[in-house]
């Protein structure tokens, strides 16, 4: 057994110990990066890549930025696509994608990349066992499901950094037609893209919201996408005193208030600005309690309180579903009675009736006021016109909400998640658009900056990190470092388990 060691110079060799034991370890850290790239079709999703690689290479210092095309690893165990026609080659990519991913596990593209960083790293040290870090980015183009995003989260955790491009639909149909095709299949190639019926699939539109930075791009300019790929990475490499826009803590308090909600469907949340960005009314969906506002949480923290009237009090059930039941069992009698079911197919022409989208997506049962609504409501408590407003929300308006947005003369709307069930813009088209360019209408467009998740990481910094006996700290891109550490130590470990499992497949 050691013995103890004791005595005046005991202090100063636990301290020596304890900064030799900091500095090993730093060393470990390193500045690698993986950026994966997610965004609709038509999209400029290699142009926001390039930018990415060229800026890494020539402004920050980086070794290498290595753009990993996942329709390559499609191409490599499926065959090489037709060329000469985009949309076959487009089509047989996604054909040939979903048929890996059936066949493999729907995160096989992701694993393909993360066995090629892992092999990327080896050969810089001639195939050492030992890992050095080093300066070295790897941008992925691009993930297309979700659980091509979740794999690479848990693999390189704080390293990833997922970028949703964003173009507005006209700019990414004009992209397609230039490539030669017909706006049927441009329309047919969106909707499969954005969201096929089966987890295999690409589910571009789910995975999408789910990004760290959102890249809009509503410009050919390239210095755009330029200036906004360098302020996301002086963010991320802590380069310069960056602060939010007022548009990143709109969408931050949305996504804040969020939380309040107990709803059993979505948590959403919605904040207004006023025409120079500052926020005047928050508001999420939930419940409302007699003698105004929402049913909010025990201030004395009893999980069982009584007063608490919500769903999750009041039954545990969702009463907008139960309502459709309702209706489902109602129909489905009223078709046994009038004799063209027959008694024994009941339950079958029940299931088909409540799978159908238009029973499927009513939301006119439910208990909550929703957040655009309470928001509004809200700011009409405290006499604020709303006229000219932004409203920022997590999610996209249903119809419901879209007509009381026109009303309350809010001029713009920006959201994070889509919304399926919405018919704003069929209900609303004289009054509401996606069109960036239309300002005569409610402008309804994609949010553009750091993801809400982001927020306080990327903007909150330690104290005096920004100066040094009270001058500015000069930051060298160049030598700049990632604000979240990331130690070598568990990378090789994560990657052999992901490596592994494609051995096991006999995919490398």
């Amino acid at each position: 057994m050691a013995r103890a060691i004791k005595g005046a110079g005991a202090t100063k060799i636990a301290a020596v110990t304890n900064i030799d034991n900091i500095a090993e370890i730093k060393h470990t850290h390193t500045s690698e990066l993986v950026i994966a790239l997610c965004g609709p079709i038509g999209s400029p999703i290699g142009n926001v890549a390039k930018t990415f690689k060229d800026c890494l290479e020539k402004k920050f210092g980086y070794n290498y930025a290595h753009i990993l095309k996942l329709s390559q690893q499609i191409e490599k165990f499926r065959g090489q696509a037709p060329s000469g026609n985009e949309y076959k080659r487009v089509k047989y990519l996604i054909d040939k994608g979903d048929e890996l991913r059936e066949t493999y596990g729907a995160g096989v593209l992701a694993e393909l990349a993360v066995s090629e960083i892992a092999l990327d790293r080896q050969k810089s040290k001639d195939g050492a066992e030992t890992f050095e870090p080093r300066r070295v980015c790897h941008i992925i183009d691009s993930i297309k499901n979700q659980q091509e995003l979740d794999l690479l989260r848990l693999v390189y955790r704080d390293m990833v950094y997922v970028v949703g491009v964003f173009a507005p639909q006209s700019r990414r149909t004009k992209s397609l037609e230039k490539k030669g095709m017909s706006l049927q299949e441009i329309y047919t190639l969106i909707d499969r893209d954005s969201g096929e019926e089966f987890a295999h699939g690409q589910t571009v539109r789910d995975t999408f919201p789910n990004a760290d930075f959102f890249l809009r791009i509503d410009s050919n300019s390239d210095s755009q996408v330029e200036a906004r790929v360098k302020r996301f990475l002086n963010l991320i490499l802590g380069v310069k005193v960056m602060t939010p826009t007022y548009s990143e803590t709109a969408m931050y308090a949305a996504a804040s208030a969020a939380s309040n909600s107990a709803c059993l469907s979505r948590q959403v949340g919605a904040a207004i600005t006023d025409d120079k960005g500052d926020v005047i009314a928050t508001g999420w969906n939930d419940v409302p309690k007699a003698g105004g506002g929402l049913y909010a949480a025990d201030p004395n923290g009893d999980p069982k309180d009584d007063n608490d009237l919500r769903c999750w009090n009041k039954g545990g059930k969702c009463h907008n579903d139960d309502e459709k039941n309702l209706i489902a069992d109602t129909l489905v009698g009223e078709l046994v009675a009038a004799g063209m079911i027959a008694e024994s197919d009941k339950e079958k022409v029940k299931k088909a009736i409540l799978a159908n989208g238009k029973l499927k997506n009513l939301i006119e049962f439910s208990r909550s006021v929703h957040a655009e609504m309470h928001a509004i409501i809200n700011a009409g408590k405290n006499g604020i016109t709303l006229v000219g407003g932004k409203l920022f929300v997590t999610t996209y308006p249903c119809h419901s909400c879209a007509r009381h947005i026109v009303a309350a003369g809010i001029s713009e709307v920006y959201f994070i998640e889509p919304y399926r069930k919405s018919l704003a813009t069929k209900l609303h088209d004289d009054a509401i658009t996606e069109d960036e360019s239309d300002t005569n209408k409610v402008r309804v467009l994609p949010y553009d900056g750091v993801a809400p998740v982001r927020y306080l990481k990327l903007f909150r910094v330690p104290p005096d990190s920004r100066k040094s006996k009270g001058v500015l700290l000069a930051v060298d891109p160049r030598l700049s470092q990632p604000r979240f550490d990331k130690t070598l130590e568990a990378l090789p470990t994560l990657e052999a388990v992901v490596v592994k499992r494609l051995k096991e497949k006999n995919l490398i």
